[in-house]
């Protein structure tokens, strides 16, 4: 009996799944989230075949790359800062989507892809990216398997219904707005007219045009609505701790800070270079799409020179090899272990863009922050670190020596930041398990339960008019009106019988013929 026990179990971890894991996204830091995810699965047993831009640079067990090198140029340093001028949310909505629609038309017309639809492969799950472009939803259609949807930032407002969340726009806002709660009216207004216009322009506008190479690679149309709306579950690099608490179903799954790695040293003359520091050490990083070195001079030698001014090193990610103007305390690098660094007990404060993935690091390590959000979903996330009091809000365009020297200072001598800092640290770990640990549960969850369609709330199956009770609405504000009427013509009634009881003689005026 026993041995038969041992066997069930052994038997039962060389069970594995094949699983298709696509990430069509050409910037790195949306890989980066999930790339421990697929590992991880990879070294459960399952065969994970991963569609992505990055592939191992080691050959892996388990482990399958498709790789998209060359299809577009990945999105690393790509962007400078002239170019974010005067951006709006709608300039940043058009052009995320534009960036989507461009990589359905080149992705999924690749020969990788092509190869891939010919191969007679079978899945049992696929792991899609959720952002830019719902075009590769088209694969969950032709393997005819469960899916789960992988956001690696607050879901967009086109992704919360899939699974039934509920719309809180009163205090949930919108991806791109800068706004905390508690809301004011206006900004109540300004999110629910946000939100649903850009569903409707997902909706009705780049999912129209996404049919076009869907239709050259499949031969037909894709109804790629009825697709993500049977999406298994939605796993979000969120957390409530930073985020702010909101009503999730159970198929929305809360892996914030997933891409957080156990610790690596890091190289000794940089361990050196911050050991020596007496007075601690700033990391300065703007993440890895914006090229710092694009900083303008004005704003680029204002920073340097409240640097200067400061008792302490600073390391600093710049793309060149020089920078005009940088004073000995500062040390430069075009690459920098930034989630090592930053746990180096000589960091007393991070310098940044207000990314997800770097804030987050941060304040896993309980890290004090000065944040320049310039783009996405960095206003969003500096507006919520700003209002635990772990960081301090530093406009690009009130830039100068004294507003970073003012905003550095605060950071580094007034403990609240710090105490602060530590507080939301301690939030943001304290889980039953590791962010890893419940990706790889949830998606063996929905392996093992056959797609787990019971995850999903009945909202997602409701027309809109009935989940926002519009038809319960409209009946009762008729029964309403009937009721007034009716007590109105009461009234009336009762007033012309009192009247005629009270003045019986009163002649009753007869209108007037012309």
């Amino acid at each position: 009996m026993f041995k038969l026990l041992v066997f069930s179990c052994l038997f039962g971890h060389v069970l594995s799944a094949n699983i298709l894991a696509v990430f069509p996204h050409t910037g790195k830091s949306h890989f980066d989230v999930f790339e421990p995810l697929v590992l991880a699965l990879a070294g459960r047993g399952h065969q994970v075949t991963v569609l992505s831009f990055y592939p191992q640079k080691t050959p892996v067990a388990n482990y399958t790359d498709i790789s998209l090198v060359g299809t577009l140029p990945v999105f690393v340093n790509a962007l400078q800062f002239d170019y974010l001028k005067g951006s709006t949310l709608i300039f940043e909505f058009t052009f995320v989507n534009g960036i989507g629609l461009s990589v359905c038309e080149s992705v999924l017309t690749s020969p990788q892809v092509k190869s891939l639809i010919s191969s007679g492969k079978k899945f049992d799950l696929l792991l899609v990216e959720l952002f830019n472009s719902d075009c590769f939803l088209s694969l969950v259609d032709f393997f005819s398997a469960p899916h789960i949807g992988l956001s690696s930032s607050m879901n967009l407002p086109h992704h919360i219904p899939r699974v039934g969340n509920p719309d809180s726009f009163s205090f949930s806002n919108n991806i791109l707005l800068p706004i905390k709660p508690p809301f004011s009216f206006l900004q109540r207004l300004q999110n629910v007219v946000y939100t649903l216009g850009m569903r409707l322009g997902r909706t009705h506008y780049y999912s129209v045009l996404e049919q076009k190479p869907i239709r050259q690679v499949f031969g037909h149309e894709v109804d790629l609505e009825r697709v993500a709306h049977n999406v298994s579950l939605v796993m979000t690099n969120t957390h409530y701790s930073l985020q702010g608490a909101r009503p999730l179903v159970p198929g929305y799954i809360e892996v914030g800070g997933l891409h957080i790695l156990p610790l690596k040293p890091i190289v000794k003359d940089l361990d050196k270079y911050l050991n020596e520091s007496t007075e601690g050490a700033i990391l300065f990083s703007m993440g890895s799409v914006l090229q710092s070195s694009s900083f303008p001079p004005a704003k680029r030698q204002a920073i340097m020179d409240a640097f200067a001014e400061l008792p302490v090193r600073v390391v600093m990610k710049w793309e060149d090899d020089t920078l005009p103007g940088k004073p000995d305390n500062v040390r430069l690098s075009k690459w920098l272990p930034q989630r090592d660094i930053l746990a180096h007990p000589k960091i007393v404060a991070f310098m940044g863009h207000g990314g997800l993935l770097s804030t987050s690091e941060a304040v896993y390590c309980g890290i004090p922050m000065v944040l320049i959000p310039m783009f996405g979903d960095q206003p969003n996330n500096v507006a919520h670190l700003a209002a635990s009091g772990a960081a301090v809000k530093l406009s690009y365009n009130d830039i100068t020596k004294e507003t970073v020297l003012k905003a550095l200072r605060a950071v580094l001598y007034d403990s609240r930041y710090r105490e602060n800092a530590k507080l939301l640290s301690e939030r943001f770990r304290d889980r039953p398990m590791s962010p890893l640990d419940t990706a790889v549960y949830w998606t063996e969850y929905v392996l093992r339960h056959k797609g787990a369609r019971h995850l999903r709330s009945a909202a997602v199956d409701m027309p809109w008019y009935q989940l926002w009770l519009l038809d319960v609405a409209l009946v009762l504000l008729a029964g309403l009106a009937a009721v007034l009427f009716l007590v109105f013509w009461l009234a009336r009634r009762v007033a012309n019988f009192i009247s005629r009881r009270l003045y019986p003689h009163q002649p009753r005026q007869k209108p007037k013929r012309e």
